[in-house]
């Protein structure tokens, strides 16, 4: 059998790479040209006025400047963004659709991906993909769910806890559910936390359930009905158990954080939870939070993902759409939106990938002070979320269990 030589056969490896890149390059002059003049609606989560502010003063100027109008739609829940490509779906409007981008993960993602509402396939071919590490479970997982490039990451996040330091002292401080527990039931009506289908309420909640049922590794992977049956009554006797010494006596609860972080700061309670990388810098930097407020988390870790932007399947305006995404990745937003000043989410690219130059920017910008903890300390003690089913399970077991 004939052979190609070496060198030959380098060359013709070397044409195939070449003509690929060229037909990417050539196909992306094609997608921002179709963009030119477009408006993308982008539906998003908008309780955070940081995160608003981000958008409309960092991502909006910035894709004007590629022709692209960004328009934000701030909903209450994602879902409900999900609800509305699906009933567009449902009524037949296949084309054409309200909802050209949206800010998703988890049980949305899922559910939106089963129903195929989403577009596939275009995430990694993004110019600015080169700069995502899709080989990490982080990455190409959405709790345990394939993303098969149907989401384009945005950033990442680690659940925190805050507490005032004015009115507790670090020593004191509860580093795990059960010492919650416990020093709930010694400062009766200091603590809260948002009612399920609240995200975070939610998030809360699971970690309060793997800490109960022996550890997080085994909630990894596929949903498990009998793990389920055994974990969840160990939940709700805990919730039920500390209910009473909540605030108001558990008789209602805050809707979400910014309800959570004003009871914090009017001091009617002693603690909330933050997920962004950068701590609570920015909501302190806002006046949404008090200078004396800090951040810590329980000493078997706290939950850590990703979340990301989809294109509805019907999207009318999916060109400028994939334009905004290849935008939230560019190394200069990702910054911003890591500085504590603006945002302080984490990152969803790897520096590594950038450049020592753009490390050496991230490093400073997680500088540890009174409001960011350690960047090494919080990759120690972090672990991945689980599959969608323990966020729909928890929803209706906190109605049925908690507030029948």
């Amino acid at each position: 059998m004939n052979r190609l030589p070496l060198l030959a056969l380098m060359t013709a490896l070397l044409t195939l790479d070449t003509t690929a890149a060229a037909q990417s390059a050539a196909a992306w002059a094609a997608t921002q040209k179709a963009a030119q003049g477009q408006t993308v609606n982008f539906y998003m989560w908008g309780g955070s006025n940081d995160i608003n502010a981000y958008v409309d003063t960092v991502v909006a100027p910035a894709a004007k400047k590629l022709g692209v109008t960004l328009r934000r739609v701030p909903v209450a829940d994602t879902v409900q963004a999900v609800n509305k490509v699906l009933g567009e779906k449902q009524a037949g409007k296949n084309a054409g659709g309200s909802v050209d981008l949206i800010w998703i993960n988890g049980e949305n993602f899922k559910t939106a991906q089963q129903a195929k509402l989403l577009q596939t396939g275009w995430a990694q071919a993004l110019p600015n993909a080169k700069y995502v590490n899709w080989q990490s479970p982080a990455i190409r997982t959405d709790f345990g769910f394939p993303v098969d490039g149907a989401e384009s990451p945005w950033g990442s996040s680690q659940w925190q806890y805050v507490y005032d330091s004015a009115r507790v002292k670090e020593a004191d401080l509860p580093r795990s559910f059960k010492a919650l527990a416990t020093w709930i039931h010694a400062h009766p009506g200091r603590f809260t936390f948002p009612a399920p289908p609240n995200f975070s309420g939610n998030r809360f909640l699971r970690q309060a359930m793997f800490e109960l049922a022996g550890g997080q590794a085994q909630f990894t992977g596929a949903f498990k009905p009998e793990l389920w049956a055994r974990a969840s009554p160990l939940l709700w006797a805990y919730v039920n158990g500390i209910k009473p010494d909540l605030w108001r006596g558990g008789r209602t609860f805050p809707a979400d954080v910014p309800n959570l972080y004003s009871l914090f700061a009017n001091g009617e309670i002693d603690f909330a939870f933050v997920q962004n990388i950068a701590g609570i810098a920015a909501e302190v930097n806002s006046g949404v939070l008090p200078k004396s407020a800090r951040v810590f988390i329980f000493d078997a870790g706290t939950v850590t993902d990703t979340h990301y932007v989809a294109i509805p399947y019907n999207a009318a305006h999916p060109d400028a759409a994939k334009v905004v995404a290849n935008l939230l990745l560019t190394p200069a937003l990702q910054l911003a939106k890591l500085s504590g000043k603006v945002w302080g989410d984490g990152l969803a690219i790897d520096p590594q990938r950038v450049g020592p130059a753009f490390q050496a920017q991230v490093n400073k910008a997680l500088t540890v002070g009174p409001y960011t903890l350690d960047p090494a300390l919080l990759a120690r003690n972090s672990f991945g979320d689980v599959a969608a089913e323990y966020d729909r399970n928890v929803q209706d077991g906190f109605k049925a269990n908690v507030l029948k």
